[in-house]
């Protein structure tokens, strides 16, 4: 009897042999893929966290779990890279017994855990951005319904790749005779479906919102370019959807795996690069300026009052690097008083807090302007 490193994990089709020493191998393509999807990530991860540490006011939870979302994107590629010593893209008459299970057959349910970890962080992350931008209440609400949606498709996508046989080591041991598994390609389409939904769910609700925004439309065009980022991520879903079809109808699954995860390593780099593209504005305007027309003195010297200012009263004036509030040289005393609350906006714009860029975004306030001589008035969108 043949040991398992001589026995083929399916019959080759007529006409074919198994070859294990010299098989037809299509992992190259894929590696070069995976290699430049991940340094685009990595390079658009890099900007956010510089921007966030140096120029803008400091981290918060949407990068937090953007963070989280890079993470698992760095693990998955490194497990399919491993795959591909276990029989990824090969055909699986070529592929010995010992090589599928367990070692190809473990690595795949890993890495359709991390997918999932990875996409479900993803989307909470930029759906909670949105929820700094757009203070309306409504909108806040559609917002948590498709977090709700997300979080809880996305953990029972985990649970059903940890539990998808019972046993649970059935899954990649195919020396377990008994227990039963579930049809997984029929789960993977399912769960697609599901993700497709929220990807364009996750485009498309701010669109109304972003319509009422008073901002020039050269902003406007900035955020749909953002929006159009999702969208493409969206076509790339259903691109995986057509990969997973393959998966569904064939047994050969050593080499049709190799598109549904090449597939997957694009979506979810290309989200995490679509969703750190509001860091990269303050990035290139401090660093490159001329990219966006402005002149190296104007970027470095613009000042701003800070945005997250509450309740704080200052004369109206120069603000000194000291951050020491200054008078006016015309003799006459100002006031400002900020408002805080739902009566504050978030723009999508350049701004600076005190030398900091505040990533992009600028409030809009109220300010009650009043002058000693009597004279009063107000001020907005300063």
């Amino acid at each position: 009897m043949a040991s398992m490193d001589e026995m083929p994990s399916l019959a080759p089709p007529p006409g074919e042999k198994s070859n294990f020493v010299n098989p037809t191998y299509d992992g190259d393509r894929f590696v070069v893929v995976n290699v430049v999807f991940l340094f685009i990530a990595l390079v658009s991860m890099g900007i956010r966290l510089w921007t966030r540490t140096f120029i803008a006011s400091g981290f918060r939870w949407d990068d937090y779990l953007m963070i989280i979302s890079f993470m698992c994107s760095c693990v998955l590629s490194g497990i399919i890279l491993e795959m591909l010593n276990w029989g990824l893209a090969v055909h699986m008459w070529n592929v010995p017994v010992s090589h599928l299970s367990p070692h190809f057959l473990k690595l795949n349910v890993i890495a359709a855990i991390m997918y999932c970890i990875g996409t479900g962080f993803l989307k909470v992350s930029v759906l909670l951005f949105y929820m700094r931008i757009f203070p309306s209440r409504n909108f806040h609400l559609a917002v948590w319904t498709l977090v709700f949606i997300a979080a809880s498709y996305n953990v029972a996508s985990v649970l059903a790749n940890v539990f998808s046989c019972t046993p649970v080591a059935k899954s990649w041991d195919m020396t377990i005779t008994e227990g039963y598994c579930m049809n997984r390609p029929v789960f993977y389409f399912a769960n697609a479906g599901l993700g497709i939904f929220t990807d364009f769910a996750t485009v498309l609700v701010p669109v109304p919102w972003l319509r009422r925004l008073q901002m020039p439309l050269r902003q406007k065009i900035a955020v749909g370019l953002v929006l159009a980022t999702g969208c493409f991520v969206g076509v790339v879903s259903c691109i995986r959807l057509s990969s997973l079809y393959t998966l569904q109808h064939t047994e050969d699954l050593t080499w049709a795996t190799t598109n549904a995860l090449m597939w997957c390593v694009i979506e979810l780099n290309l989200g995490i690069t679509g969703g750190c593209v509001t860091a990269m504005r303050p990035f290139v305007r401090r660093y490159f300026p001329r990219l966006l027309g402005l002149s190296s003195s104007r970027s470095n010297n613009a000042y701003a009052y800070p945005s997250q200012s509450r309740g704080n009263s200052h004369p109206l004036g120069s603000m000194p690097r000291s951050g020491k509030p200054a008078f006016s040289n015309t003799g006459t005393q100002f006031s400002t008083t900020f408002k805080s609350g739902n009566s504050s906006e978030e723009h999508i714009l350049p701004s600076r807090s005190l030398g900091k860029e505040v990533d992009g975004i600028m409030r809009t306030v109220e300010i009650d302007v009043k002058q000693s001589g009597g004279a009063s008035g107000s001020a907005s969108n300063v």
